[in-house]
């Protein structure tokens, strides 16, 4: 992974929507503020976010971004789902720690998700017949 500590963080591991497209494939961009996080209401966050970018094909988190509080540390997290090939339907079902900036995991998935229902995206409609 690649951190930067600057004030405030930033972090990335993975590939870009640019990097994505290039290598052919069709992505989302699932994005999260920390203000949006109980953690982000503690610390009174204004500034923060982490973005997930997800295949549509199959719902795999291709890379992650973060800009804010404790990024280099919350991306070895983000660089695990990549090299596990993990989708954003196994982080919308991963329990996380309350009071942590990791909710934007979850956010951000929850976020992912609903684009690839609204694209009616190959991911989204193998995720819904296994469901039911």
């Amino acid at each position: 992974p690649v951190g930067i500590w600057t004030t405030p963080e930033m972090a990335y591991f993975g590939l870009s929507p640019a990097q994505a497209v290039k290598d052919g494939r069709d992505v989302v961009e699932g994005v999260a503020k920390y203000a949006d996080t109980l953690r982000g209401h503690v610390n009174r966050c204004s500034i923060g976010s982490l973005k997930l970018v997800v295949s549509e094909d199959d719902g795999a988190i291709l890379g992650v971004f973060i800009f804010g509080d404790e990024a280099c540390e919350l991306v070895h997290y983000g660089m695990e789902l990549v090299v596990g090939a993990r989708t954003v339907f196994d982080v919308q079902n991963t329990l996380f720690a309350a009071v942590t900036f990791h909710e934007c995991y979850k956010n951000a998935a929850d976020d992912a998700v609903a684009q690839l229902a609204a694209k009616s995206s190959p991911a989204f409609r193998r995720y819904e017949a296994v469901r039911m």
